[in-house]
């Protein structure tokens, strides 16, 4: 009997010790969330080191325009078919190595948005560029060139070209 009972509370005991390993397993799965909505466009800044100041700019930008992105990406509003199809799409897309313009098109293509999703979409890369832009001119170049950001961007140039 004694033999019984000394088992059970070593077993209890290790049970004990062994039990928030796994629960702190559970909770780093459950805790990779999804990223907040907007989060792409501010991913350019969390790539490269900003001063204190930049920092605040960025914090600033996030707060007047968190909640825009988020009821914009909301308007879009896919559903799991056409978030499915999209991530089939992407795949395609880099498959075929096709960029820009073209995988864009070849995308939307194959989600088949709705016409109110088509303008919600607009509307959202409307405002990701609009905060894009202002996030670039925080940074300085040596930031730019570490994060891979072009100064120019290619409309320009292209008008630029058909000028000459």
């Amino acid at each position: 009997m004694k033999n019984v009972v000394r088992t059970a509370l070593i077993l209890t005991f290790a049970a004990l010790i062994a039990l928030p390993a796994f629960a702190a397993d559970k909770a780093e799965k459950k805790g990779k969330k999804k990223p907040a909505a907007g989060a792409g466009v501010f991913a350019v800044v969390s790539k490269i080191e900003l001063t204190d100041a930049q920092k605040e700019q960025v914090a600033a930008l996030k707060k007047e325009f968190g909640g825009k992105l988020a009821e914009a990406n909301k308007a879009v509003g896919l559903t799991d078919d056409q978030k499915a199809a999209r991530k089939t799409a992407m795949a395609e897309v880099k498959d075929k190595g096709l960029k820009g313009k073209e995988a864009r098109e070849y995308i939307m293509g194959k989600v088949n948005l709705s016409s109110e999703q088509q303008a919600a979409q607009k509307e959202l890369g409307a405002l990701t560029q609009v905060v894009r832009t202002k996030l670039i001119a925080i940074l300085t170049p040596e930031q730019k060139e570490a994060a891979g950001i072009k100064d120019a961007p290619a409309k320009k140039k292209r008008k630029e070209k058909a000028a000459k």
